[in-house]
């Protein structure tokens, strides 16, 4: 959702309508911490929205760590 303030497009968060800020922010994918991934976050909710590239990067790192896993748990 976007709005119009002045000459300035702001989006809007889907589930409770405040404000999304652009801001750096950790991201857990499947228990690996992935570091200051700049996404945008709901100022009220925090609800994340991620860009595309971003998405893509984090389903990608997903299914590595899914495919990984059982070879990791079984070292010993």
């Amino acid at each position: 959702m976007i709005s119009k303030q002045g000459n300035k497009s702001m989006k809007k968060c889907y589930i409770c309508g405040a404000t999304i800020v652009k801001k750096r922010v950790d991201v857990e994918i499947e228990g690996i911490v992935v570091k200051k991934v700049m996404t945008e976050v709901c100022s009220k909710c925090g609800e994340k929205y991620f860009d595309t590239p971003t998405a893509t990067f984090i389903q990608e790192v997903s299914s590595f760590v899914k495919s990984k896993k059982p070879q990791l748990l079984h070292r010993g």
